[in-house]
């Protein structure tokens, strides 16, 4: 998980927006500066448009309002954050990692199965598996792996290391077709 300083929390949409890439959380920051914009010139600009008694009901509105959508922000961000996983996350894939070293492919395997069972979309974990399973010679089940990879929006991230076992991948076959 990508660390985030805690006063994006003060910005209504934003911790969604910087975490996951939400398009809720965009809607919802954009919305708050727009509101906030106008409350500004409507306050400070042009305060003849807006009676003063009506100028506060509206500022102490936008405040509740503001502060309703940072615990809404917030509780969002814990649901995602459970439901992806993230607390165990690190420390699983750290594991996975840890045995891919040792060369202990099959408990590697069962660590990898198990975050993309908790997490179709982990994107790092399904990666390794493409990586671990091309090592292995199950080529055609790493292609698959890549194959469902490259689907997911967040994967242009990783675009040159998919790209780089697609390679590896067809130089393996490739080997495997001359040996035979």
């Amino acid at each position: 998980m990508r660390r985030m300083p805690w006063t994006t929390y003060a910005w209504p949409g934003l911790p969604q927006l910087w975490l996951y890439g939400s398009w809720s959380g965009l809607a919802l920051a954009i919305g708050a500066a727009t509101a906030l914009d106008i409350l500004l010139v409507t306050s400070f600009g042009w305060s003849e448009l807006i009676d003063r008694n009506w100028r506060i009901t509206i500022w102490t509105t936008f405040a509740s309002v503001w502060l309703a959508a940072i615990a809404w922000s917030i509780r969002q961000c814990r649901d995602e954050a459970g439901a992806r996983g993230l607390d165990a996350k690190g420390d699983l894939f750290a594991k996975a990692l840890d045995h891919y070293l040792q060369g202990d492919y099959y408990q590697t395997e069962q660590i990898l199965e198990n975050l993309l069972r908790r997490n179709a979309r982990d994107l790092e974990a399904r990666l390794m598996l493409a990586t671990l399973l091309r090592h292995v010679g199950r080529l055609d089940e790493a292609e698959r792996q890549l194959d469902i990879l490259g689907r997911f929006e967040d994967a242009d991230k990783w675009e040159l290391e998919i790209e780089n076992e697609h390679n590896l991948l067809t130089e393996a076959k490739t080997a495997n077709a001359t040996a035979a």
